[in-house]
């Protein structure tokens, strides 16, 4: 496990727009959300990001409308070289309206990295469709919303590669006849996108139902049918965290490591990797643990704690949602707690998944670590110094943007902070080499 330091871009086309008032330069505040998009076995394949507002704005020079402005936000986001890098092979699907097909913003979208999810908002008419043709004949990929009220097949269904449904929106029994009703009709190629699948039971019914991938959270809850993950090699883990912490000689330290070879592997492995720089290669565990340092040491160790449970593509996509969260909360918690208190924020965001990881509740998880209050404050009790920023994490996730709001309101800090924070978060959980 080795990290890659990225300084991550700065704006890359997320930030809130300055307009002009009679007050002055003011900003459009339009929260980023994103949810992930699993397949069966829970691969994240790549992500929605999404911006939403409520409050009526005042739209950018040139745009027609507010959903206009959005949208051309969010291509311009994808646009970004160093977003596009940061992803790799990874897909950034892209809530827009239809009219944005038309837009030359989309002429410049890289072709195998970005789905447009077109959002129907009436019948499209014959140049619409053309239009769609013209540019699955280019080669870029879309993605049709379902309309629950639709009596007959969109005409844009035929160059959809996806078509999503969103599952709020249906009971079971509705879902599963507007899921025959696309298999039966030309829609029967394309493959089915379950939305907002935020539980277990959703998830479940879903899969039964035959849908191919999955947008939403659920692999962030417990699964009570499945034992604990509290196995041995948690367990020497969370003792070398404590040891760690509480500032163990090296020589103990490393007598630790050497009953397990695995770990020892590891260490070495990271030390020695391109990402921390060293010229000379060590050999000695006691060496490394003395270059590293104590607090390089415990950060390093709490990724290990998520790669110490059985490796599985859940576990995978639980460390970099906790990644995100983690290098989310230090980013905007930095400037704002004191400064004996800034150590906690990344390790409140990276342990928040901790329940889901091992299969337990969030106290029984950190009943084994001596981890600071105020972290456990926040992870148990949702209260303390770090409890605001990890909150604000949490809701960035979800398409909630009046808790955004009020969230960010609280901490004092405006949408282009919460936006860029957020996008840096992403794309740093994405450059750790896991």
């Amino acid at each position: 496990m080795s990290i890659q330091h990225t300084s991550g871009p700065q704006g890359i086309g997320l930030s809130t727009a300055p307009r002009k008032s009679g007050k002055g330069l003011e900003t459009l505040q339009r929260f980023l959300t994103r949810q992930p998009l699993l397949d069966g076995e829970d691969h994240i394949l790549g992500y929605e990001l999404k911006r939403r507002d409520r409050v009526p704005v005042e739209v950018l020079p040139g745009a027609r409308s507010l959903q206009q402005a959005q949208d051309e936000h969010l291509l311009i986001s994808a646009i970004d070289l160093d977003f596009q890098r940061a992803l790799g092979n990874k897909l950034t699907f892209l809530g827009v309206s239809l009219q944005m097909l038309f837009n030359p913003l989309v002429e410049q979208l890289p072709r195998d990295k970005v789905v447009l999810a077109l959002h129907p908002d009436g019948e499209p008419d014959a140049a619409l469709v053309a239009r769609a043709e013209e540019l699955s004949r280019q080669g870029l990929i879309m993605a049709l919303d379902d309309v629950p009220d639709a009596t007959s097949p969109n005409p844009l269904l035929p160059v959809c590669r996806y078509v999503r449904l969103d599952t709020t929106r249906y009971d079971v029994m509705a879902l599963a006849e507007r899921v025959a009703r696309l298999r039966r009709g030309p829609g029967h190629r394309h493959l089915l996108v379950a939305t907002q699948v935020d539980t277990l039971e959703a998830y479940e019914t879903c899969a039964k139902l035959g849908f191919e991938l999955f947008q939403g959270y659920y692999f962030t809850q417990l699964e009570p049918s499945k034992p604990s993950r509290m196995d041995a090699n948690v367990m020497r883990v969370m003792d070398l965290l404590n040891k760690v912490k509480e500032g163990a000689e090296v020589n103990v330290l490393e007598d630790t490591f050497k009953l397990d070879p695995a770990l020892s592997y590891k260490l070495l492995r990271y030390i020695n990797s391109p990402a921390i720089g060293l010229r000379a290669t060590i050999k000695s565990i006691g060496h490394a643990l003395s270059l590293l340092g104590y607090d390089q040491t415990y950060r390093w160790l709490t990724l290990l704690l998520f790669s110490s449970v059985h490796a599985t593509a859940r576990n995978q996509a639980l460390l970099r949602n906790a990644l995100a969260r983690a290098h989310f909360t230090e980013a905007l918690g930095r400037e704002r707690v004191e400064p004996s208190q800034r150590g906690g924020l990344f390790i409140t965001g990276l342990f928040s998944l901790l329940d889901a990881l091992l299969n337990v509740p969030m106290s029984q998880a950190l009943a084994h670590l001596n981890l600071p209050e105020a972290v456990t404050n926040a992870l148990v009790h949702e209260d303390g110094p770090y409890a605001p920023y990890l909150e604000l994490a949490t809701a960035c996730e979800r398409f909630d943007q009046e808790t955004i709001a009020d969230l960010a309101a609280d901490i004092g800090v405006d949408a282009d902070s919460v936006n860029l924070a957020h996008v840096n978060a992403l794309i740093w959980a994405e450059s750790v080499d896991i």
